[in-house]
């Protein structure tokens, strides 16, 4: 499951995106309510965010691959 973290200028719904997945957070639960769902969330963004920062994992953030997008209607749209 994607979780975009970012906070986007304009809607990009349609628009290509690329991603890489790094790493496992935790296992998929049933939840008893939505409230211990959304603290779970809201940990897992806490350490999507550390884990991010690592060197490693920075250093992909520029990766031409989640930049550039070829064939489709939307091509050249990127969301940033």
């Amino acid at each position: 499951e994607v979780h975009i973290m970012h906070t986007f200028a304009q809607d990009f719904y349609g628009a290509r995106m690329n991603l890489l997945i790094l790493g496992f957070i935790r296992p998929e639960y049933d939840y008893v309510d939505r409230e211990s769902l959304i603290e779970d969330i809201r940990t897992d963004i806490e350490v999507a965010g550390r884990s991010l920062e690592r060197e490693a994992y920075a250093a992909l953030k520029n990766d031409p691959y989640l930049l550039q997008f070829e064939g489709g209607e939307h091509e050249q749209e990127v969301a940033s």
